[in-house]
């Protein structure tokens, strides 16, 4: 009974220190905790404008998850690469529309104004882990960087 209590209320303290706790502004909770935490909306829907332009081979609805100088990173034969976010858009409008997953949206670290959340993702026959930097902007939350993991 102490623990429940007190797992909640380190939970409920950092949805405070993180500023995810306005309910208008979450989806429902996806950690092991017993808690109310969950992911801020605005997060989901750029990480779903991402999935959701991989599915149509859409780079216009891509576009609309990254602000306008996000980059792309991953490790090639050892070696770090980083591009700029258009080889994403090109690869999608060459890709065409293609089957698409989802996993569970991982927050590692929030603040009111940036975050960084992990998803396993599939497109088509490729498995990723997504790691995704995002800032605030206005109302929206916009992917600023992009690293990636081929499973």
């Amino acid at each position: 009974m102490k623990m429940k209590f007190f797992a909640a209320l380190c939970c409920a303290v950092l949805m405070t220190t993180v500023g995810i706790a306005d309910e208008s502004k979450s989806t429902t909770c996806k950690c092991a905790c017993p808690c109310s935490s969950s992911v801020d909306k605005g997060i989901v829907a750029a990480v779903d404008l991402y999935i959701e332009g991989g599915r149509k081979g859409d780079s216009k609805i891509t576009r609309k998850a990254f602000a306008p100088n996000a980059t792309m990173s991953w490790s090639e034969n050892g070696k770090s690469v980083t591009v700029p976010i258009q080889a994403l858009y090109d690869y999608v409008d060459k890709s065409g529309a293609q089957t698409v997953t989802r996993g569970e949206i991982k927050v590692g670290a929030q603040t009111a104004t940036t975050a960084i959340v992990s998803v396993d993702t599939q497109f088509g026959a490729v498995k990723f882990t997504d790691m995704f930097a995002l800032v605030r902007d206005g109302d929206e939350w916009k992917i600023v960087a992009k690293v990636y993991h081929v499973k």
